[in-house]
């Protein structure tokens, strides 16, 4: 069973993968390249990994919210020069400035998992390689009570494993979330569903967006929002025709 939460990415391909490898001058693992062929990176079900020392995230676990896309994967990172690795370094994650990636002792090796922290400067090599890491891999839901300050691939994975009455809970809570253009996009995603339950909860949302933070939202998302709302299913389209008066 894949790991992926399904986006739409299409699967890379053989000469994709053989190129960046080309590019990076090094063999990526195995399961990474099976995971590549299924979908070219996004959010994963998993989102935790065990740790055998205290991390920024807790005793003994480190979060994971996504895996890189064979463009995204990162080799340069500035704050690198602060911490002395051996070997090379290819990034698959990222949050902050807490990293998470292949570790190459030599080119030909195979490389170990390391979870980097450049801020606290800490090195942990957290599997011996990429099978070993997915195995490790669990779910735990994230507690939401301080949802606006987590970043928005953190948010992304909370809500693709919600239901509605935890997806209606977040979306309350962030409800003057600075990032508007991303809250907005959330909704459009949630109606693309076109499931009742969901398209109320957005209605809901969008309606206190529209009163409370007109001037902040994103005409061209605000309109798509509305040209959906009349295909979607338990909507009141006469209170929307009404709302998209006041919206004008």
């Amino acid at each position: 069973m894949t790991i992926w939460v399904r986006n739409g990415n299409n699967a890379a391909t053989e000469q994709e993968i053989s190129a960046k490898e080309t590019e990076l001058g090094l063999f990526l693992p195995a399961e990474y390249k099976e995971l590549l062929l299924k979908q070219n990176g996004g959010l994963i079900r998993k989102n935790h990994f065990p740790t055998n020392e205290p991390t920024s995230y807790g005793l003994d676990v480190a979060e994971i919210y996504y895996l890189a896309s064979l463009n995204e994967l990162l080799t340069d990172i500035p704050e690198q020069n602060d911490v002395d690795l051996a070997g090379k370094q290819v990034y698959f994650h990222r949050d902050e400035s807490r990293y998470i990636g292949f570790s190459y002792a030599d080119n030909k090796s195979l490389p170990s998992i390391i979870y980097v922290d450049f801020e606290t400067l800490q090195t942990l090599v957290v599997a011996e390689n990429m099978a070993e890491f997915l195995e490790a891999l669990y779910f735990s839901p994230f507690p939401v009570d301080f949802a606006e300050q987590f970043p928005v691939k953190k948010l992304d994975q909370i809500l693709a494993s919600s239901n509605v009455k935890k997806t209606k809970q977040l979306l309350e809570l962030l409800e003057d979330y600075p990032d508007k253009k991303w809250y907005l996009e959330t909704l459009i995603r949630l109606l693309q569903k076109n499931k009742i339950p969901y398209n109320i909860v957005v209605y809901q949302s969008f309606e206190n967006q529209l009163l409370y933070f007109r001037r902040k939202l994103v005409p061209e998302l605000v309109e798509k929002i509305f040209a959906m709302l009349k295909d979607c299913d338990g909507i009141d389209q006469s209170a929307t025709t009404e709302l998209y008066k006041e919206w004008e």
